[in-house]
């Protein structure tokens, strides 16, 4: 069953509305398009400012303490990479660790897909079932179809020609192509010469990480504007303590949104990171790298990898007038699911 009810203010992804109309059911959250009259009756009203859902677009739930604290201030979580049976039992555990508070909302990639000895196989923080080897096309387009089976909302692939053998461009592009079938974007994590540009060719949909290995020049960047985005994880090359490798990604991220290129946030959590919540890090070096404003909001709600509206949202307090007020209360967000916003309206 489908409830209405009109906030104080939304953003809707593209403005500011206020006086919003809400549809409000148990798979989604979403402002009302202006236009229609909207329901019959009486709708109720929510003291708010409701945004969508604020998004780490690349964790590792199994690696964090997820399951004892939930995700703070944010509302959904994109895993990129773990054995989807163990995950779904961390989710599940998370749900009642932060019950009556509603747990944000999980979606996940499924295993990593890799070359056979590729990374992240033989590292040990990637338990057993976390990482699916891939030989021929017809193996990928298996995987995919294994993960997509499981649930998996986005494919994730492993590129890293530094740490060991890499998809050949076939095996790659058949794994793109079977994904695409089942309407799933591919994230793919680029590491060392040559990746991101064979990555983009494949066809994939999403950097999993902002390059920092070498210098990207101004044409590769240009060919990627429009058809890949970048997950940003600009904190992960020191949390704090930055060098070089930070230095690298913060330019290149800096040259791509000039161009007009679409970063996500993302943190990398459980990667020097262990618990979920938004980073005031991440967040600084994002509007470092020209990622503000407008383009901020659309970058912490996943900027287009995962659907803007879901079922979770963002709830600011009704105060937050506009884009900058927003920004500066981001870190205050409050999670809602249907149960809680039903609850709330008056």
């Amino acid at each position: 069953m489908t409830t209405y009810a009109r906030v104080t203010r939304a953003w809707t992804g593209e403005s500011w509305v206020n006086d919003a109309l809400v549809s409000i059911d148990d798979e989604r959250i979403a402002v009302v398009p202006a236009g229609p009259a909207g329901p019959d009756g009486p709708v109720g009203r929510v003291d708010a400012t409701l945004l969508p859902p604020l998004t780490d677009a690349h964790v590792h739930i199994g690696l964090s303490d997820f399951a004892s604290r939930g995700g703070g201030a944010l509302a959904r979580l994109l895993d990129l990479g773990w054995d989807p049976p163990a995950l779904s039992t961390v989710v599940a555990t998370a749900a009642v660790a932060t019950a009556p508070a509603p747990a944000p909302e999980v979606r996940w990639a499924g295993t990593f897909l890799t070359a056979p000895g590729g990374y992240p196989s033989t590292r040990a923080w990637a338990p057993p079932g976390s990482v699916t080897a891939v030989a021929t096309a017809e193996q990928a387009a298996a995987a995919v179809d294994r993960q997509v089976e499981l649930g998996a909302a986005v494919i994730k692939v492993t590129l890293n020609v530094d740490a060991g053998p890499v998809l050949p461009d076939d095996v790659l592009r058949a794994l793109v192509d079977r994904a695409h079938a089942h309407g799933r974007p591919v994230v793919a994590h680029v590491e060392g010469a040559g990746q991101p540009m064979r990555a983009l060719e494949a066809g994939v949909d999403w950097f999993a990480h902002a390059p920092w290995t070498h210098r990207l020049t101004d044409a590769e960047l240009e060919a990627m504007v429009g058809r890949v985005g970048w997950i940003g994880t600009l904190d992960m090359h020191g949390r704090g303590d930055y060098g070089e490798d930070y230095a690298r990604a913060l330019d290149n991220v800096t040259r791509f949104v000039a161009r007009g290129g679409t970063v996500a946030y993302g943190t990398d959590l459980g990667n020097a990171l262990s618990t979920a919540d938004l980073n005031p890090r991440e967040v600084a070096a994002l509007r470092a790298a020209g990622v503000d404003g407008e383009r901020l909001l659309a970058a912490v709600s996943g900027a287009g990898l995962l659907p803007r509206w879901s079922r979770t949202a963002s709830l600011l307090p009704a105060d937050v007038t506009g884009t900058a007020d927003a920004i500066d209360a981001l870190p205050r967000a409050r999670p809602v699911d249907a149960a809680t916003l039903r609850a709330m309206v008056s």
